[in-house]
């Protein structure tokens, strides 16, 4: 059985270009900087090697096992349903913590700019993560528009604040 196409190119690299970019430049970007001072190009040169050796992984056990997949399908594809299983709810858990971070950072920024309580923060991110649960329980096109004009957003962002 071939792979099925889920979403494009455009979609499957906004997902990646996305969480790299959310998390790695809004969302952490200061630590990485207050932590690793003029070596924090490094870090993120070694973040961008990972991914890459990581991407070059899965493409490798999509074509061996003919199925595209994450860790949770490549592990049950080995018989190790345990692992499998037990990888998923990481997964879940860890999803959840990332995305609370990203809406409260995104939270954290829109109070900024408008000079508002302590109270925004907060709000906003209940409204963020209620607005993308209920995209993603609409289906995965959806889902992968949003991901698309999202990440072509702060692509533009980036762009302007470097120019």
């Amino acid at each position: 059985m071939g792979a099925q196409r889920k979403f494009g190119y455009n979609a499957a690299w906004s997902m990646a270009v996305g969480g790299m970019v959310g998390g790695g430049i809004f969302s952490v970007l200061g630590v990485v900087v207050s932590t690793s001072g003029e070596w924090a190009w490094l870090s993120f040169l070694l973040a961008g090697l990972i991914a890459l050796v990581s991407a070059h992984a899965y493409s490798q056990l999509s074509v061996k096992y003919g199925m595209s997949g994450g860790a949770f399908t490549f592990l049950r594809k080995v018989h190790m349903g345990g692992a499998a299983a037990s990888l998923a709810w990481i997964l879940v858990i860890g999803y959840i913590l990332t995305i609370s971070v990203y809406a409260f950072t995104f939270g954290h920024y829109v109070a900024h700019v408008v000079h508002a309580g302590a109270w925004l923060p907060r709000a906003l991110a209940v409204a963020v993560i209620a607005a993308l649960a209920w995209v993603n329980l609409r289906g995965v096109g959806d889902a992968s528009r949003v991901e698309i004009i999202t990440v072509w957003g702060k692509v533009l962002v980036l762009v302007a604040l470097a120019c």
